[in-house]
């Protein structure tokens, strides 16, 4: 067996890395020998795609480099899906591929596709270490490769990198070689963002606007951005968006912006209108948000990108900055005094005050619909939870209800907003994390990703599914609606028993068909009670019909 893989196991470890996801496989099995000889955690999950995400839930929490190891051929493909996912999150995850000889390549061996950069323009950087022949490996020309590779993984802007390892036969070791204790360990230090350089620019713009708007969209707890916002959320002139899962939604001056922004008048909507815009974070949610600001057109949009991309989402972006945003925004708020009493605060206020009464009256009925029994789980879900969330009809749901607590770490798949991964990320989540962790999940998602409950479940794990028999989603949408003969390709209709996987993954299973069932489930939500699942069912023609009047509330 080759003996640079110990190289890249060690290299790995006194880099700082803790975690590596681990695929079964015959032309990985060099660097599982390495892996699991050395102090860094080894997890072996059969399920390549469904492993992916799982480090990348890992590295989601941890904000730090997971590294995922596979065998050659279709193996490596089944990654992809995570990595394009980590690539718009930009969440570090180094990726090992195992590789037959390149002269092998094409020549009908098996197991064995092109699989040089393989994941294009998806990764910061394909990489591929030589096919060193028995005796003659380069154990400085590997250490130099994987240790640029790792530094890559944590650059500005953060992200995957792919490192390809072709290896010779044989595969298997005579004996096992000890990998020697690395005597340093760095530490990963939090994100080294560039300062904003174009500090006088900014500011003088700031000062000439009396109508601000600060939009955050998608991003991981940033404890100064935190400190940021608090010094702005007093100011009159000031109005802060954050989207759900900005992990910055406690600053939010109107939480229910989503559904307001949905239901506003022409003459709302022109009281609500910035001439300032600040915009920093991923990608938002709300697509009455997105709707609303790419129709405007304001004297002054800065856009601060935290990579090389210039980002420009509502198309009236006046001027990108690079760097993180969070001392400049601290030094405009302890400069935010207006000199006059300026009301656009207070446009917002009121408006969100209409919704929220509304809101309020409407859920306290005593329908069942999905956005009831939404409103439920979020008033039970504890504080300092850990919260990830799936996509379809569940985040708009939250987005909709507003109804976050600012304790909770908001996290879910919304680089590429696919449901494939869902559950495995919040396995992954759970494994590193410490927390109570709460999934709330749809029925396809979560039977999509069934693979996820393959391995122990953490006992930290709750996972919550909304369990309408099949992509309830397009049958609130008007467009799949109107063609009710298609219907039936745009949803998944299924016959699937959710207690029946519950069971046979050994989790504690409940059920809730109506209101008065959550009196029975208040063991679910409790820290200290186990992996468990709950099942929320609701009649589907019910759910269309509530949802349709929450649409049209009389506001």
């Amino acid at each position: 067996m080759q003996q640079h893989v110990y190289t890249i196991a060690q290299t790995c470890e006194e880099a700082g890395i803790r975690h590596a996801v681990i695929c079964p496989g015959s032309r990985s099995a060099p660097l599982v020998f390495a892996f699991t000889q050395s102090g860094i955690t080894c997890h072996s999950v059969v399920d390549e795609r469904s492993a992916a995400y799982m480090a990348l839930g890992m590295a989601q929490q941890l904000k730090q480099p997971v590294v995922m190891v596979c065998t050659s051929g279709t193996a490596a493909l089944n990654f992809f899906p995570a990595i394009a996912e980590a690539y718009y999150q930009k969440i570090p995850l180094l990726v090992l591929t195992a590789d037959r000889p390149p002269e092998l390549l094409n020549q009908q061996d098996g197991q064995m596709i092109m699989q040089h950069a393989v994941y294009g323009k998806h990764v910061l950087a394909s990489l591929e270490l030589p096919c060193y022949k028995h005796g003659k490996e380069n154990l400085t020309e590997t250490k130099q490769l994987i240790r640029q590779a790792i530094k890559t993984t944590l650059n500005f802007g953060r992200g995957p990198v792919h490192v390809n390892i072709p290896l010779c036969e044989p595969l298997y070791p005579e004996k096992l070689t000890r990998i020697p204790k690395p005597s340093i360990t760095e530490i990963f230090p939090e994100p080294n963002y560039p300062s904003v350089s174009e500090q006088g620019w900014v500011t003088n713009a700031w000062k000439q606007s009396k109508r601000k708007l600060i939009v955050v969209g998608q991003m991981p707890c940033d404890g100064s951005l935190n400190g940021a916002l608090q010094g702005l959320q007093h100011l009159d002139d000031v109005v802060i968006v954050c989207d759900v899962l900005s992990n910055e939604y406690e600053f939010n001056t109107a939480a229910q912006f989503d559904y307001m922004l949905q239901r506003a008048d022409t003459q709302t909507l022109a009281e609500l209108e910035p001439d300032c815009i600040l915009s920093m974070g991923g990608p938002v949610l709300s697509k009455a948000l997105k709707g609303w600001l790419q129709q405007l057109k304001p004297a002054t949009h800065v856009r601060f990108n935290m990579g090389e991309a210039e980002i420009d989402t509502y198309k009236n972006v006046t001027k990108h900055v690079k760097g993180d945003p969070a001392s400049l925004l601290f030094q405009l708020g302890l400069r935010g005094k207006p000199h006059m009493p300026i009301r656009y605060k207070q446009f917002w206020l009121v408006a969100n005050m209409v919704v929220t009464h509304y809101t309020e009256k409407f859920l306290a009925g005593n329908d069942w619909s999905e956005l009831h029994a939404m409103h439920e789980v979020l008033r039970h879900i504890p504080d300092a939870a850990n919260v990830q969330v799936g996509n379809s009809s569940i985040i708009r749901y939250i987005s909709n209800l507003g109804a976050l607590h600012p304790s909770w770490v908001m996290n879910g798949n919304r680089g590429t907003s696919g449901i494939d991964g869902c559950t495995s990320t919040a396995v992954g989540a759970a494994m590193v994390n410490n927390r109570p962790t709460y999934l709330i999940t749809g029925d396809v998602a979560f039977l999509y990703d069934i693979n996820a409950l393959w391995n122990l479940i953490p006992h930290n794990l709750k996972i919550i599914v909304f369990n309408n028999e099949g992509g309830g989603i397009f049958q609130l949408i008007d467009g799949p609606r109107k063609h009710k003969s298609q219907l039936a390709y745009f949803t998944t209709p299924h016959n699937r028993s959710i207690q029946q996987i519950a069971l046979q993954n050994n989790l504690q299973y409940y059920l809730c068909n109506q209101k008065s069932d959550m009196v029975k489930c208040l063991k679910f939500f409790s820290p200290q009670s186990t992996s468990a699942l709950l099942e929320i069912k609701v009649d589907m023609g019910m759910n269309m019909e509530v949802f349709q009047q929450f649409k049209s509330l009389p506001l």
